[in-house]
């Protein structure tokens, strides 16, 4: 999640550089239309199209290379500083072909700098502006100067060229101080929605603490009830032996599962995500719960067989009983299972006919320990929703028309390798 973040901020800055400097081509190919035949001052065309032609090459690289990361291709603070080199190189050119710091525009020098602030190290930030410091100071001595304008114009023209000079400064300011508390802001959210993973995170290792703990204790007790049973079976009447049976069968799921629990958490330790067919992960989840709940009617609702593909891990199929099995406690007559596909995203949903969630807690369902349940503590529904997180998927949770609510899960769909 934080290198998508990472990627994102690259695409960007790099498309920041290619708006701004878009509008940069466009304005400065306006002013030297106009004040080449709108203001009949001639001036050498030549290089300074040529120059303008350079920068629109460079733009257009430098889209190619926001594309680039936004599909995960890494850019270089060289790579960025290099674009800036070239934007203070062009307008340097640019004004000794026009006036040198006599021009007006010769202030545009500040916003590169103030890109350079934002976006690289201080070393690189001071390497440019030690750069346009030296540029500026020569375009005080070596330019070509501007032809004279018509003695009636000379006046206007100059006071509307430093008019139009302010207002694109200061347009500039504010639109890139609004960037920057915009910025701020959301780096603000983002850090209380990293501290808030952060909490969820150490509860979870809480949890999975205890819960390895009390793996390894439940082992004496369990074992204890099954010599037991099998002591009673030989005992009890008749009629009990399929009452025996059953708590046999229990106990041995009992066993399996802590066995098995211990298993995946070393398994999700040390191995990386695979995938999954998301009919096979339904069958799975939909043969455990069986075997867990055997009283409860689980209805499959018909799907079309979505050839896809999910990122699986151990917690996956866990997550999804862990719904299950708090349908099923809200609805002991039975519950559904459903699957659609909604774009690049496969949504499973579990319905239930229960009492379904007070309002209050429909918003807060599985990111906190609550539950809606007399006895429950909610961390079923609290893990669930930490295990989709972790694989980028979500759940919400819905009101059912009739009564009852819906678990929805989100997952995105993954490309075959």
């Amino acid at each position: 999640m934080l290198t998508a973040r990472f990627f994102s901020i690259q695409h960007r800055r790099l498309m920041a550089l290619f708006i701004l400097r878009c509008v940069a081509i466009m304005g400065q190919g306006i002013a030297i239309a106009t004040t080449h035949w709108g203001l009949a001052m001639p001036l050498p065309l030549t290089p300074l199209l040529t120059i303008l032609a350079v920068l629109c090459v460079v733009n257009a690289l430098t889209y190619y290379q926001a594309q680039r990361s936004k599909r995960g291709r890494q850019v270089s603070e060289t790579m960025l500083a290099s674009q800036l080199l070239i934007d203070i190189l062009a307008l340097a050119l640019l004004l000794y072909f026009t006036g040198g710091v006599n021009n007006p525009f010769s202030s545009l020098f500040l916003l590169p700098l103030a890109l350079a602030a934002v976006m690289l190290p201080l070393g690189y930030s001071i390497l440019l502006l030690l750069l346009t410091c030296f540029l500026y100071a020569s375009l005080m001595q070596d330019y070509q100067p501007l032809p004279a304008m018509p003695n009636t114009l000379r006046i206007s023209i100059h006071h509307l060229a430093l008019w139009l000079n302010f207002a694109l400064s200061a347009g500039l300011l504010t639109c890139f101080m609004a960037y920057l508390a915009a910025k701020i802001e959301q780096t603000k959210q983002q850090l209380a929605e990293y501290q808030q993973q952060y909490q969820r995170q150490e509860q979870i290792l809480t949890l999975g603490t205890l819960a390895a703990g009390t793996a390894h204790e439940l082992g004496t007790p369990l074992a204890t009830i099954a010599v037991l049973a099998d002591d009673l079976e030989a005992m009890v009447d008749t009629e009990l032996q399929p009452d025996i049976a059953l708590l046999k069968q229990q106990v041995g799921v009992c066993k399996q599962i802590l066995g098995t629990m211990i298993q995946k958490v070393e398994l999700a330790q040390t191995t990386a995500l695979s995938l999954i067919a998301a009919p096979v992960l339904i069958a799975q989840v939909v043969d455990k719960f069986h075997l867990l709940r055997p009283s409860i009617r689980l209805q499959v609702l018909p799907y079309a067989q979505h050839d896809v593909m999910l990122a699986y891990d151990a917690t996956l199929e866990q997550a999804l009983i862990n719904l299950l099995n708090n349908a099923a406690d809200a609805s002991s007559q039975g519950i559904e299972l459903a699957m659609s596909r909604l774009s690049q995203q496969l949504i499973i949903d579990v319905l239930d006919r229960g009492l379904g969630f007070p309002d209050e807690l429909l918003q807060q369902a599985g990111t906190q320990m609550m539950s809606s349940k007399e006895q429950g503590m909610g961390i079923g529904l609290f893990l669930a929703n930490a295990s989709l997180s972790r694989l980028g998927g979500q759940i919400v949770f819905l009101p059912r028309q009739g009564g009852g609510s819906i678990a929805r899960v989100m997952l995105p769909i993954q490309q075959r390798t």
